[in-house]
């Protein structure tokens, strides 16, 4: 086999400048390419990481949501009042443990507050008493609750005491489960 031989062409300076003149053009448009080959492997690295950074946040703001916010439509007591249809109290309540006390020198006033399953009974006194006069005149305000009820409301009572004199024996709180007979003091 023969080796072929290249000839030699003779250029004038022009077409040798021309040359090169294209080699850099050539070397300046492959360093262009290489640049923005790298610069659009380093945007889809960025892109890739802000994507999942967009679903990270996504997913806490849903689980915060869901966490927080999802179960607010339904009652402050959610499913514990379900028979609370079954156990009515007397729409008229709160006069009727208030009228107990009308003739009760005593007791300046009364407040009854339902909340749920629990009823709130602050009795004000306005005259010393002893505690034990005190507590019994609280137990009255259970027979205007019924003893039906009793069997599934609890009773919190509050007894005050805004007499001029001191008296270092109030503030009496008592309290009443639902499970048991009798208030607890």
């Amino acid at each position: 086999m023969a080796k072929s031989k290249t000839k030699k062409v003779k250029l004038s300076k022009e077409e040798k400048n021309e040359l090169k003149e294209q080699k850099k053009i050539e070397k300046k448009e492959k360093k262009n390419i290489k640049k923005n080959s790298k610069n659009k492997q380093d945007y889809t690295v960025l892109f890739v990481l802000l994507g999942i950074l967009l679903v990270c946040f996504i997913s806490i703001g849903f689980l915060f949501y869901k966490y927080f916010y999802a179960g607010t439509s339904t009652s402050k007591y959610g499913d514990r009042l379900d028979d609370i249809d079954k156990y009515p109290l007397s729409a008229t309540l709160k006069d009727d443990i208030s009228s107990l006390y009308t003739e009760e020198s005593s007791i300046e006033k009364v407040t009854t507050n339902v909340e749920g399953r629990i009823i709130y009974i602050t009795i004000d006194f306005k005259e010393s008493i002893k505690v034990a006069k005190a507590q019994e005149l609280a137990i009255k305000s259970l027979e205007k609750i019924g003893e039906e009820n009793l069997k599934y409301y609890e009773v919190q009572y509050l007894l005050e005491y805004t007499g001029e004199g001191e008296n270092e024996n109030f503030p009496i709180f008592g309290s009443k489960n639902y499970n048991s007979l009798k208030v607890v003091w």
